[in-house]
């Protein structure tokens, strides 16, 4: 058990101050206290000694200002590592940011660790992230794809009282071009959060865009041809969504022809059904004889069939 020193009984005023003393700074003039008002014992969280926790109490003392431009009337005691309201101490919300952000452990573990709860964990993390991450140097290639955090929750509207259902995105923005990574994110996945994060870059870093990588989303592309957001900017949608749709629609024509056939749904006698697998697999990853195999059972039995090899070729080009 330790008990902090006693601070000095100076009293910072945060204003309104005399027409007197408005020469000098309005808010950090300070007077010298000498009554006190009453005591308090006070427990904020510390960093653990080895496996023993620290039980840290602090006798503070509330003191009465005399002046009267004060509105305030009395103040507590504070130190450097106590702020005046905290509950922790400045190297526990430390400790606790630097195992969020460079060990990549999880907040609510750290959280766990030090006995605190996730919300005070959080924002120890992000007021230190706030004077690690700097401005994003420019970068040629920039990938957008939304995040989903968490899980949906209903919320009750403030406006009309009723319940909505909340589904918790963000829209990462990663650099694709260089050793980056993720430069940023904002709350959302609307083009208008696309639009709110680039506007508060830099000109030369919205210049030095030549390609954006999103998605299919309809909302980031809007966004995207914005007249003068981008302007040296090309949309592009990424292979993996792009094989994607194709296989999609593979998979449609196949379910339509077996339809057309059969008047039913696909079985295994079915060539087109007992070949699904091969038809979304990429040309390069099947054998001569798979391909051949899957193309003879398809091609021959029927005109109508030549749909579904059409299918397969323009996915395999994709």
């Amino acid at each position: 058990m330790t008990t902090c020193a006693q601070p000095s009984q100076l009293l910072h005023h945060p204003g309104p101050v005399s027409a007197a003393l408005d020469t000098l700074n309005p808010y950090s003039w300070q007077v010298l206290s000498t009554s006190a008002k009453e005591y308090a014992v006070t427990s904020p969280k510390d960093i653990p000694y080895g496996e023993d926790r620290i039980v840290l109490r602090w006798n503070k003392v509330r003191w009465r200002c005399r002046e009267d431009c004060c509105e305030r009337k009395s103040f507590t005691e504070a130190i450097a590592q106590v702020p005046a309201r905290a509950r922790s101490t400045v190297r526990l919300r430390v400790q606790m940011a630097k195992a969020v952000g460079e060990a990549a452990r999880s907040v609510a573990e750290v959280a766990q660790a030090h006995a605190v709860s996730w919300p005070t964990a959080h924002r120890a993390f992000v007021a230190h992230a706030e004077t690690v991450l700097t401005e994003p140097a420019p970068t040629a290639v920039l990938g957008i794809d939304e995040t989903r955090r968490g899980k949906p929750r209903w919320q009750r509207c403030a406006k009309t009282g009723r319940w909505a259902r909340v589904d918790p995105w963000d829209t990462g923005f990663v650099d694709l071009a260089g050793d980056q990574g993720l430069l940023g994110q904002h709350e959302g996945r609307s083009g208008a959060a696309v639009m709110v994060w680039l506007k508060e870059r830099t000109p030369q870093f919205r210049d030095s865009i030549h390609y954006v990588a999103i998605d299919p989303a309809a909302a980031y592309a809007s966004a995207i041809r914005t007249p003068g957001l981008l302007p040296n900017a090309k949309l592009v949608v990424g292979h993996f969504h792009l094989t994607k749709l194709a296989n999609e629609a593979l998979t449609k024509v196949r379910r339509r022809v077996t339809w057309e056939l059969h008047d039913r749904r696909g079985r295994k006698t079915d060539p087109q059904w007992a070949n699904r697998r091969r038809l979304l697999t990429a040309r390069e990853r099947l054998s001569n004889k798979s391909f051949a195999k899957m193309w003879n059972r398809i091609v021959l039995p029927a005109d109508t069939s030549a749909k579904v090899s059409d299918s397969c070729l323009s996915s395999s080009a994709t």
